[in-house]
């Protein structure tokens, strides 16, 4: 009886009659547990082999149809154990004519979604939120008439200088948290620094003062052109930060930085008005309805004819005799 390794059957395999040979000759011996050992063994890093645990390799079921040259492209993924910590061995078929340039590219989507497989799978059977990526280490076999002469880093089809490319790319992204840059130097990017200021501070318990400490640069702005943007600037906080007195943060704008924009900011605020206004009665009406729903409902009426006469859906009237009974 052959050693077969066991298979999980949450991952989907597409066939294609083109490379089908291939596909079920590699799949069917890489699938003896023999052969899988022997091939990792063989090609894994030494220092990577010595925390790998062999016994829990665990075949997966996988394969991918390229976005770009729409082929079917065959993979073989094994679930093991590294240091303990479940970790994924990734190893790529290719079946071409002629080797791809792009392939260095290809490995990192096909690694970015066996990460996000990986990080939905725990999301649906732990009921958690995820917080690690698993470790992939990803190995292209390929086999063809002509010998494969394009390099195996990315790096190199990188189209920036190479120093910059070694630099900066796949590197820690750069944050910038607002929150601990200091006002004077946010100040200080002026243009920027309006937008970083606004983002900073727009969940201040009332963002009056702090547009006082910045109306002498936001007039600046104006001053230079930039009307419009300190406009878009002053509708985001009226509209998302906290406002004690909307009539003293119109009186600022209008004094201290632009009666235009002070103008506009207020007819915005008659929008609000206005909207806040349609939306209580909408609600008055709905409350209405809903009352009506339940002295209808506790008369015994066909809850069909209730639906028609409060003009709630039969779905609210139904809920609406659950919570009765």
């Amino acid at each position: 009886m052959e050693a077969r390794l066991e298979e999980e059957k949450s991952f989907y395999v597409i066939d294609n009659p083109t490379h089908q040979p291939h596909d079920k000759f590699f799949r069917t011996a890489m699938s003896d547990k023999r052969v899988a050992r022997d091939f990792i063994q063989s090609h894994l890093p030494k220092d990577m082999l010595q925390t790998i645990n062999l016994d829990n390799l665990v075949l997966q079921h996988r394969s991918y149809i390229n976005d770009v040259r729409k082929e079917t492209v065959v993979d073989v993924l094994f679930k093991t154990t590294i240091a303990n910590k479940e970790a994924f061995i990734y190893v790529l078929v290719e079946h071409q004519s002629e080797p791809d340039v792009l392939m260095p590219f290809r490995v990192l989507k096909y690694m970015v979604n066996i990460m996000d497989d990986h990080l939905n799978k725990i999301k649906k059977t732990k009921k958690t939120k995820p917080k690690n990526l698993p470790l992939i280490y990803p190995i292209v076999v390929y086999h063809s008439d002509e010998p494969y002469t394009h390099s195996t880093d990315i790096l190199d089809i990188v189209d920036a200088p190479r120093l910059l490319a070694e630099r900066y790319f796949l590197k820690p992204f750069h944050l910038i948290d607002l929150g601990k840059i200091n006002d004077e130097i946010i100040k200080s990017h002026v243009w920027a620094g309006m937008m970083e200021f606004a983002l900073k501070h727009v969940f201040e318990r009332d963002i009056v003062p702090w547009v006082k400490e910045v109306a002498g640069l936001m007039r600046h702005l104006v001053l230079q052109g930039g009307e419009n943007y300190i406009e878009v600037v002053l509708e985001y906080l009226f509209e998302r930060a906290e406002v004690q007195t909307r009539g003293e943060f119109i009186t600022l704008i209008n004094k201290e930085i632009s009666t235009e924009i002070g103008e506009k900011v207020m007819t915005i605020a008659e929008q609000y008005r206005a909207e806040g206004r349609q939306e209580g009665r909408q609600e008055g009406i709905e409350k209405a309805n809903l009352d009506m729903a339940k002295r209808l409902l506790a008369e015994k009426m066909d809850p069909v004819i209730i639906a028609k006469v409060t003009q709630l859906s039969l779905n609210q009237i139904k809920q609406l005799e659950e919570n009765i009974h």
